[in-house]
């Protein structure tokens, strides 16, 4: 459907009224912050790699941006979802099966997968797209973490 042919469709299902308070300009902020709770609540919560089905966590609490790596950690042993090298390397092996949305929106960290030559590295699994593919590579937890970043949890 061409983007004029989906304007006109969503001005005929809001009506004219709501479509007007849509695109005034007097709205912007607050559209745009509506678009993103709606990207934000397009993102799957649950994802089957492999015939394992996972939760897809988040780990920041009320207002919070980003917290400390440790912190993290912690949040995932309390969650369950302090998962190591098989099931990173399981999402590695069948990322054909990791869903498109997810492509460039997260960051998958699997806590207890340490880097063999420091072990304040975890592994995370991340979109490239220069490589169109999912990717592993080391972050060290003296770092924050934000909201892209996910934790999994075996269902």
């Amino acid at each position: 459907m061409s983007d004029l042919r989906a304007m006109a469709h969503l001005q005929e299902q809001l009506g004219n009224e709501r479509f007007q308070a849509l695109i005034s300009s007097g709205n912007t902020g607050k559209v745009k912050a509506f678009c993103d709770e709606l990207i934000k609540a397009a993102i799957p919560t649950v994802m089957t790699i492999d015939g394992v089905t996972y939760d897809i966590l988040g780990f920041l609490k009320g207002d919070e941006k980003s917290v400390h790596g440790t912190v993290m950690v912690g949040r995932a042993k309390e969650m369950n979802a302090n998962l190591g090298r098989d099931d990173g390397q399981r999402l590695l092996d069948h990322q054909d099966e990791i869903p498109v949305a997810l492509r460039g929106k997260v960051v998958f960290v699997f806590t207890d997968w340490r880097n063999p030559d420091n072990s304040e590295d975890v592994c995370c699994v991340f979109w490239s797209g220069d490589s169109r593919c999912w990717v592993r590579f080391w972050v060290w937890l003296g770092f924050d973490r934000d909201g892209s970043c996910r934790l999994l949890r075996r269902k």
